[in-house]
Formats: C-alpha cells, sequence, structure tokens
C-alpha cells in the first residue's frame, strides 16, 4: 500500500486502547462484508456504499468503549450503518431496490438481509443485533405491509433478484418458484 492511501494516524490520546482495538478489528472483520453489501443494496452504487460503511466503521471506532459497555453491541452499529446507508440513498424511480420507500427502516432491513441477501433468520437476527423472533415478527409485518399496495407498486420486490446484470453476485440463487407469499415467506 502506498502512503498516500493510508489514513493519518490519530494523536496518541485519540487512539482505542490495545484490547479495544482488537476487539474493534475483529467485529470489522466480522461484519465488513455483510455490511458492504447492504449498504449496496441500499444505494445502488460501490463508491457510495462504501463511504456508507467506512462511516459507519468511523462512528462505532470513535465511540466504541461505549458501544462495548451497551446491551448489544450489534444493534447500535446496526443503527449506525442504516443511518448512513439512509443519507445516501433515495427512493427515487429505477433504484434497483426501494423497499425502504414502502417500509419502515427494521422491516425493510430484515426483508433486504433475508430476502435479498439470503441471510437465515439466525444471521439477519446478528447482523441487526436483535433476536430471532424479532426478525421473523418484522419479515411478517413487512408481508402485510406489502400485500396492503397494489400490484403495480410492488412488482420488483416479487422477483428472485430484480439487480441489474452488475449486482449478480449479491443475488440469492433462484428455485423453480417464486410467488409473492414464497419470496416473503420467513424460512
Amino acid at each position: 500500500m502506498n502512503r498516500t492511501s493510508r489514513r493519518p494516524a490519530k494523536p496518541a490520546d485519540e487512539r482505542m486502547p490495545t484490547a479495544f482495538c482488537l476487539e474493534y478489528t475483529a467485529f470489522r472483520e466480522l461484519h465488513l462484508d455483510w455490511y458492504l453489501r447492504y449498504a449496496y443494496v441500499r444505494t445502488g452504487d460501490w463508491p457510495r456504499a462504501t463511504h456508507c460503511v467506512e462511516a459507519a466503521f468511523d462512528a462505532l471506532s470513535a465511540g466504541w468503549a461505549t458501544v462495548l459497555r451497551s446491551a448489544c453491541p450489534a444493534a447500535q452499529a446496526w443503527q449506525l450503518l442504516r443511518d448512513q446507508a439512509g443519507e445516501r440513498s433515495t427512493c427515487t424511480e429505477g433504484h434497483s431496490w426501494s423497499i425502504h420507500c414502502l417500509l419502515r427502516d427494521a422491516q425493510a432491513d430484515t426483508v433486504l438481509l433475508h430476502h435479498r441477501l439470503d441471510l437465515s433468520i439466525k444471521q439477519t437476527a446478528g447482523l441487526m443485533g436483535i433476536d430471532d423472533h424479532a426478525v421473523r415478527a418484522l419479515l411478517r409485518s413487512a408481508e402485510r405491509a406489502l400485500e396492503a399496495f397494489p400490484p403495480c407498486v410492488t412488482p420488483r420486490l416479487h422477483t428472485p433478484c430484480n439487480a441489474p446484470a452488475h449486482d449478480s453476485e449479491l443475488c440469492a440463487p433462484e428455485s423453480d418458484s417464486h410467488d409473492s407469499k414464497s419470496v416473503m415467506r420467513p424460512r
């Protein structure tokens, strides 16, 4: 790595204690890939997704000691990521995945993670820092909310993968049948 691509070192008084640094680094490594995938689907653009995730991790790093004392560090980190993604996304026609324009954030996030990125209920819960039963409840409430919309509003949400070609690595594997009920049904 060349010197110009590195971030400047923080002054000694701003550096994280070594023990916290190891925990933060482990947390970052564990979540980075899924955070990037989530941010990409939300923003529709890799550079914006990368900036979104970096901003979330910067904020997380700055308050890491406080985050570790919280009831659920994963939930705090997820809220930072959701906020950053929300600032960088728009609900415009043609956006490849606009479910956040139709549902509450928590509902939309569970649908995005579970159905779009094909995470299990347990993985979705772990990433968002909530219980499995909360994920199931959010998925059921999202299904009911989406059923209330006319089909012309939500047709793109009921396809196995509605992403452009450059987004194909984010698609869930296709199965033989994908009607609106099977796409929204919790696994």
